[in-house]
């Protein structure tokens, strides 16, 4: 089973919160953000009953960093890897040079944000992604799910927590309504008879 979770709410959301943002690219989780990020790591707990294997991958942005350590201290994990593929969409309206290089986990990774879990950097090559296009992320997204279904057995279940496009990219794909993918929001995809995603079963919750 593959888990999507999109990150919690985002410090430049929060008045109060924006003040404390180091990094404008990279924000922080508020704490209401954690409290979201918490939440669903107790629903995820409660679908991840029957897998013996557990894996939790994350963008390498702050925010979603942040929602993958409360959800791995819910679930208890202690381990999360930072994946590239699943990072924030990388257009050019939002970002004027690439922001990966600079993100907080590879510029400060001492930071107590970190602190408390082990973090698996398998972070990709940087410079290949920036600048995308709408079809660039779709294809991103659409290829690491595909590989990672065809790589996982049926006693695993992976966690991407990653952002909002990934979510709607999936939601597209099965004709879903993308209009309700907020803060935390959590899909699931179920192997069928083959690795194919289009024979997954699909569940939102």
């Amino acid at each position: 089973m593959i888990i999507l979770v999109r990150h919690g709410e985002r410090a430049d959301n929060c008045e109060i919160e924006m003040k404390n943002i180091v990094n404008p690219h990279d924000p922080h989780l508020t704490p209401k953000g954690c409290e979201q990020a918490q939440q669903a790591g107790k629903l995820i707990l409660q679908e991840i009953e029957p897998y013996r294997q557990i894996e939790i991958q994350t963008s390498p942005f702050l925010r979603c960093i942040m929602t993958a350590k409360n959800i791995a201290h819910q679930i208890k994990k202690e381990e999360i890897s930072l994946i590239t593929e699943i990072c924030e969409t990388l257009y050019p309206c939002f970002f004027s040079m690439n922001p990966l290089p600079d993100l907080t986990i590879n510029s400060n990774p001492t930071l107590t944000y970190f602190s408390g879990i082990t973090l698996n950097d398998q972070q990709s090559k940087q410079d290949d992604i920036y600048p995308e296009t709408l079809e660039n992320v779709t294809n991103r997204i659409m290829s690491y799910v595909q590989n990672l279904l065809e790589k996982i057995e049926d006693d695993q279940c992976v966690i991407l927590v990653t952002h909002q496009r990934p979510l709607k990219t999936i939601l597209e794909y099965f004709k879903q309504k993308t209009d309700d993918v907020g803060y935390c929001k959590v899909i699931s995809l179920f192997k069928g008879e083959s690795s194919q995603l289009e024979q997954c079963k699909f569940k939102i919750y």
